[in-house]
């Protein structure tokens, strides 16, 4: 969602538009009632027909802008609600907590995997030729599922290998950055069924960290359930919001 001082430039950018547009139309409409025989700019039925395509698109396009702008207000409106930050919280530090134990069991493992690959470099260097073309194929096979099975089994941690920041920095880093995204969607989902959020004291988290229990707004009511969900040896928090309008 774009910043509400960029999407009302936009929306005055594009009232200028309509603006000159609504002129040029007035100016061919006097030289067809003319019957074009009034026309300094040599109008025609085409320019016509395409300045009021051009102008219905134009509105079109205000009322999308203008649409954005009150998705933008009821946002920003709705911020800083406390249960949804304490979930949130909650969440963050689960998580961290699990990233962190896990990126130490990685760093024994991949012990463990640097000599597989010395042994197999040492065996590849010096071995090979001495053995048949079968042991060599069983061996070069093992050896492409061994990494293979390695890398796909510690994704979750070598995902934060990016940036110049080191891993745990950069772990923080990207869960805030999801904190912030899980935030927005919870929010902007709430806007669009109840509009600006006025009352979120019914929202509570529960003992099993879940956020439960229905927001009003301007436009309405919705409930919000969350269903928690465990990966990686049911350790890593995952979860889905659900949230539905309350007629």
């Amino acid at each position: 969602m774009a910043s509400i001082e960029f999407i009302t430039k936009r929306i005055q950018g594009k009232q200028k538009e309509i603006e000159k547009l609504n002129k040029k139309l007035e100016r061919i409409q006097k030289a067809k009632q003319s019957n074009w025989q009034v026309n300094p700019y040599y109008y025609s039925e085409y320019d016509l027909n395409s300045t009021e395509k051009e102008l219905n698109y134009c509105i079109k396009q205000l009322d999308e802008l203008q649409n954005d702008l009150q998705t933008a207000n009821e946002k920003a409106n709705s911020r800083n609600v406390l249960a949804i930050t304490q979930f949130l919280d909650a969440w963050l530090q689960r998580n961290i907590e699990f990233y962190t134990a896990e990126k130490e069991k990685y760093n024994i493992a991949l012990q463990d995997y640097y000599q597989h690959d010395r042994d197999y470099c040492n065996w590849f260097n010096s071995k090979r030729h001495d053995t048949t073309k079968e042991e060599r194929n069983e061996i070069e096979k093992n050896h492409k599922e061994y990494r293979k099975t390695f890398q796909t089994s510690w994704r979750h941690i070598t995902q934060f290998d990016h940036g110049e920041k080191e891993w745990h920095e950069t772990m923080i880093s990207d869960l805030k950055q999801e904190y912030n995204r899980k935030y927005d969607y919870i929010i902007e989902k709430t806007n669009e069924i109840v509009g600006t959020i006025t009352d979120a004291s019914y929202l509570t988290v529960d003992t099993n960290d879940n956020l439960n229990g229905y927001i009003i707004g301007t436009r309405g009511k919705a409930s919000v359930n969350t269903i928690g969900a465990g990966g990686y040896n049911i350790q890593c928090y995952h979860f889905r919001t659900l949230i539905h309008e309350i007629k």
